[in-house]
């Protein structure tokens, strides 16, 4: 048997849609995204769906996927969900390789290895069901492939683009559940992944009296050969039932991706283009900025922010640091509240900078959870006096 799963890299993440034209907009709009090819009208009408492949990147695609038939995939999820992600498409070295991992360790596969053969060369890829309800994993072997998929006619090269905003990759994945031990088993016992970062933290830490409070557990796992990473977050008592993280789950009628964390090299100017071009993000408060130096005194980091602090709190680019230096990041509104549309779901966005810490803003979450905690009362989320589920 394989010693680890043969993973190499990110490939792309599927974004099942109800209207395609604004999820095209929004990415091409907003995050600097180019449409570099769509299905064939043939593959289309085999899998009953209209699908649009997007680059974000060299190295950040996304297939967007409306369904045009009841039976598809996609028509399957959103009828269970709002919009959001339903496939996270990573590469292998070995798709065979992969199943003589898997297959032992008690992967749940949606169909046996599939090889396909076009003017592009030969893939082949297989696919496995996870512990986040109807989100799937398809591991696709492409060393030799110069496309991006059978099912696709592109229009440009994958790899080929440039994001003009600086995105870089897909630093992490952070997913959602109202429990977490099934999903850490599923990343420990079937994927082989290791543990990479804990925290847990509650907003009753800081202010005990609050009649209501957002907490949750959060780990890290990740495959240390391909660096591929997933954040996860469980709500925590008290006040599981107002915990942004059970929130989530029920806006999105179950467990699922949060959000997508892309990494660039200069968060200020991406930062400013996107604001410039109307995405909208979470705001800091001024006191997150008053607090900061002590803060990351704490934290172990002895060196210096390059960036302006002043130019960062106008921005709220949130900043944490480590004894090995330090990382900028910030979050969007999620999807539904930049269309004013529940059914756009509760995915969101994540632009990160990273100068030498390569941990998840552990020191950021209080100052994220007070925002978010924030906006959620605003939105009339959360219970002004928490109901106790008792008899």
């Amino acid at each position: 048997m394989s010693t680890q799963l043969p993973l190499t890299g990110i490939h792309s993440y599927e974004h099942y849609v109800s209207d395609l034209a604004r999820a095209e907009a929004f990415y091409t709009q907003k995050l600097g995204f180019k449409r570099i090819g769509a299905a064939t009208s043939a593959a289309s009408e085999i899998d009953g769906m209209e699908r649009l492949v997007l680059a974000g990147g060299p190295q950040i695609h996304v297939i967007l996927s409306k369904p045009i038939k009841d039976w598809s995939v996609a028509a399957n999820y959103l009828k269970m969900h709002p919009e959001g992600i339903g496939f996270l498409n990573f590469r292998v070295s070995s798709v065979d390789q992969a199943v003589t991992y898997l297959k032992p360790r008690g992967a749940s596969f949606l169909y046996t290895p599939q090889v396909r053969t076009d003017s592009h060369g030969t893939l082949k890829q297989v696919a496995i069901a996870t512990a986040l309800d109807d989100v799937n994993i398809r591991l696709i072997e492409d060393a030799g492939y110069r496309g991006f998929g059978p099912a696709f006619k592109l229009d440009q090269e994958p790899g080929s683009y440039t994001s003009p905003l600086g995105f870089i990759n897909v630093d992490h994945f952070t997913c959602n559940v109202r429990t977490l031990q099934p999903l850490t088993a599923f990343y420990r016992d079937v994927l082989g992944f290791e543990k990479f970062w804990e925290i847990e933290f509650h907003t009753n830490d800081v202010n005990p009296n609050l009649p209501v409070g957002s907490g949750l557990y959060s780990d890290v796992y990740w495959h240390p050969a391909s660096n591929i990473k997933f954040a996860n977050n469980e709500p925590i008592a008290p006040h599981y039932r107002n915990s942004q993280i059970d929130i989530y789950c029920r806006d999105n009628r179950g467990s699922g991706v949060q959000h997508v964390a892309f990494r660039v090299n200069n968060i200020m100017n991406t930062v400013a283009t996107m604001q410039h071009s109307g995405c909208n993000f979470l705001a800091s408060t001024p006191s997150y900025y008053e607090r900061m130096p002590a803060r990351l005194q704490r934290s172990g980091f002895t060196g210096t922010i390059r960036e302006d602090v002043k130019a960062l709190a106008k921005q709220h680019i949130l900043v944490d640091a480590s004894a090995k230096g330090y990382l900028l990041q910030i979050f969007s509104h999620e999807l539904a509240r930049q269309f004013q549309d529940r059914e756009a779901g509760p995915l969101f966005f994540e632009v990160i900078q990273r100068e030498g810490d390569e941990g998840f803003g552990g020191g950021n979450f209080r100052a994220l959870f007070e925002t978010i905690e924030v906006d959620q009362i605003a939105m009339h989320k959360v219970a002004a006096k928490l109901p106790l589920e008792l008899i």
